[in-house]
């Protein structure tokens, strides 16, 4: 993904640029699954993971045993992304950061939110009206933007939790990479 692109900052879509044709089953299940922001059904899973439908439903049942994926329905089988654990997994790695990594992805997404709050002359990206930033045909890219400014407010709130998490508890130099 250009690094210009809405999320590019954020990693969102790493590794699924990958050829999956080399990948084992399971590896290949699981990126698809990865990317199952709507209800998908076996057959649509397994065609797009390169295998037998058997498979793919073994492989998504596991998936959904430990939470990456959930089942939507029965009759047919459908599974989405479970997004609470891609929160969790998000709030892991976040807590895994130093003190000055915390300090400088909040000091880069701080700015960047400023920078939101000039453009569009609003506290928040639920303030901004797409259609009075745009003309007709560039709705579409104010939306995104308010889109990635939501996303970095929440990046925020995640990070300040963090921060917040940790108190006065640690000690100077504790979680220094």
């Amino acid at each position: 993904m250009p690094a210009d692109e809405p999320g590019a900052e954020f990693g969102l879509t790493e590794g699924f640029s990958t050829d999956l044709d080399g990948e084992p089953a399971d590896e290949r299940v699981y990126r698809v699954a990865l990317q199952l922001y709507d209800p998908a059904g076996v057959s649509d899973i397994a065609e797009r993971a390169s295998c037998a439908p058997d498979t793919a439903r073994r492989h998504l049942k596991r998936l959904a045993d430990i939470g990456v994926v959930e089942r939507v329905s029965e009759s047919p089988l459908t599974f989405a992304r479970n997004e609470s654990y891609f929160e969790w997994r998000l709030r892991n790695r976040l807590e895994a950061l130093s003190r000055d990594e915390l300090h400088d992805r909040l000091a880069e997404l701080t700015d960047r939110e400023a920078a939101f709050r000039e453009r569009f002359d609003a506290e928040s990206p639920t303030d901004v009206d797409a259609l009075d930033h745009a003309e007709y045909d560039d709705v579409e890219t104010v939306w995104l933007a308010l889109s990635e400014w939501h996303t970095v407010r929440e990046r925020i709130d995640w990070l300040e939790a963090v921060r917040r998490d940790r108190g006065s508890d640690s000690a100077p130099g504790e979680n220094a990479a």
